[in-house]
């Protein structure tokens, strides 16, 4: 059994009672894959698919909206953005220039803003004031390396958190 929405369609769930659904989605000049998952014993309104699909619909103001707590992350020495810089940096090392497709004359902010965005995730069960509603995930060569930042925002598209897997 799953659930039914008009954007989403039938949301199938498994044995557990998890919702997924998953697409790929254009979103200006790059390839997305867009995933809704809810895991099972928990609820998820219509208000909050809607929402998640509005953000589906506006994915480049989501991203745009994502890189710039990026890039207010920047002024923290401590912050997983800088880290991710760093580690960047230090693996691609002079090769790192052929990676930057947007040149300002900063080096961090060209390289926050020619990260791809890979993989968006919605979790439209956790709809409270801090809770992570949309986690977007943006990496640098992705072909190159397995770094990425994970940016965390919440229903209304306010940052929760930013994540760096290295």
């Amino acid at each position: 059994m799953g659930i039914e929405h008009d954007y989403f369609g039938v949301i199938e769930s498994d044995a557990s009672g998890a919702l997924y659904w998953s697409e790929t989605v254009e979103a200006g000049d790059q390839t997305v894959d867009v995933t809704l998952s809810v895991p099972g014993g928990v609820s998820v309104t219509d208000e909050a698919l809607d929402v998640a699909q509005a953000m589906i619909s506006t994915l480049e103001g989501l991203d745009m909206r994502a890189r710039e707590a990026l890039v207010a992350e920047l002024g923290t020495a401590a912050s997983d953005v800088t880290a991710f810089l760093l580690e960047i940096d230090e693996l691609l090392g002079p090769e790192l220039s052929a990676f930057i497709t947007r040149e300002s004359g900063d080096r961090d902010i060209d390289v926050l803003r020619s990260l791809e965005l890979l993989r968006t995730v919605f979790h439209p069960h956790q709809t409270g004031e801090g809770d992570t509603f949309v986690t977007l995930e943006f990496a640098l060569a992705p072909d190159e390396n397995e770094l990425a930042l994970l940016t965390h925002l919440s229903m209304r598209g306010e940052p929760v958190s930013i994540e760096f897997l290295d």
